[in-house]
């Protein structure tokens, strides 16, 4: 083997780091249809870098970002927990700092945060929207989050049941950091894992449902996207893409949740997002006896739905179970009974998104009306 000189080596490794590179920058959009005047944008709030405990450079999460189709993102490395202080300085500041001229470059939204990490019962809490990060390095763990809340951040409880999987994570701290307006927001999803409880104080006490990655590792690690899945996410609707505008959207809770190929919301914002990603290809149809007619439902966005019927018009006989897939178009096989009266009447089928919630247990229900031509 020919022994090469350390600045071959250097620029071979530089060179199918180049090649790399060019290879990979292919961006996957995420569809998810607007909403009346606002605009469905997709961020991910909660990630980690080698400045805490992450795996990677504050750079990589950017362009991974850029390449799963995400608009916004923070990089919130821990306070407290730094394995790698020893090799990297522990400068809060420095991940949005190196990360914000990439960000900038890829047209990517970066909101500079932290992660605030303390014991049970207190848990973890971010904080985005900050000015400066360092006032937050304090012992006092209610110093450290009003530090964050008198620089006007948003702030919400990262997994509340990591740790605590009894119903019981909800204490004495959180409700004084609810009553005090510090706590804003709560994670139903952090990467993987759906915290039922955690959905349901965040309904009870009106607090925004957020879902993040809490990515340490670098992403493909973690989501196939190869196959279609989908890193987790937050959708907010925002009046203009501005970081003013996503402030005001967080605070007014307009967001749903996206995760584990479920959506989770409050009914005025999920189910006009699920109404307007199904669309009826062919509503009128032609009914013969009991000879079937299918109707095409095409699924415009980038979660797929799991239908189960629930209520549907005398006489009629409907595919019960159906999943419509991201981006695919489907077929409802409809049936009459052969004794209906000729002519044309309305029929309704109402179906059940399973892996849509709007509480804990409770799937959004959505109809479909047809117009039917009925002949012997």
């Amino acid at each position: 083997m020919t022994k090469q000189t350390p600045f071959k080596v250097l620029i071979a490794l530089l060179t199918c780091l180049a090649s790399g590179a060019a290879v990979s920058q292919t961006r996957i959009e995420i569809p998810f249809p607007d909403i009346g005047e606002y605009k469905t944008v997709t961020a991910d709030l909660h990630m980690h870098t080698v400045f805490s405990d992450g795996k990677v450079w504050p750079t990589v999460r950017v362009k991974e970002a850029w390449r799963n189709g995400l608009d916004i993102i923070s990089i919130t490395d821990h306070l407290e927990y730094l394995p790698y202080k020893d090799d990297v300085l522990p400068k809060f500041n420095r991940p949005y700092e190196i990360a914000r001229p990439e960000a900038d470059k890829m047209g990517l939204m970066l909101l500079r945060g932290v992660e605030i990490t303390r014991d049970e019962p207190h848990g973890h809490f971010n904080a985005i929207f900050l000015s400066d990060c360092l006032p937050l390095d304090t012992p006092d763990q209610k110093d450290a989050v009003k530090a964050a809340y008198d620089q006007g951040a948003f702030i919400w409880w990262n997994h509340p049941e990591w740790k605590r999987k009894d119903g019981k994570a909800w204490c004495e701290i959180q409700q004084e950091y609810l009553d005090l307006g510090w706590m804003h927001g709560l994670e139903v999803f952090n990467g993987n894992s759906y915290y039922v409880n955690a959905h349901q104080w965040a309904l009870d006490h009106n607090l925004t449902l957020m879902a993040n990655t809490d990515i340490h590792d670098p992403i493909d690690e973690a989501y196939d996207y190869a196959s279609g899945e989908h890193r987790t996410m937050t959708l907010i609707f925002v009046k203009e893409q501005t970081q003013e505008a996503v402030k005001d959207a967080l605070m007014q809770r307009r967001t749903v949740a996206f995760g584990m190929n479920m959506l989770i919301g409050r009914e005025e914002w999920l189910r006009p997002l699920v109404e307007k990603s199904i669309v009826v290809e062919n509503p009128d149809i032609r009914l013969a006896g009991k000879t079937p007619a299918y109707v095409a439902l095409r699924n415009g966005c980038a979660a797929s739905f799991d239908l189960k019927l629930e209520e549907h018009t005398g006489g009629i006989a409907a595919t019960e179970n159906l999943s419509v897939p991201a981006g695919k178009t489907v077929a409802i096989r409809v049936q009459g009974d052969g004794n209906t009266p000729q002519g044309a009447a309305p029929v309704n089928l109402t179906y059940a998104v399973t892996n849509a919630l709007l509480a804990p247990g409770t799937p959004l229900k959505i109809k479909f009306a047809l117009n039917a031509s009925f002949s012997q």
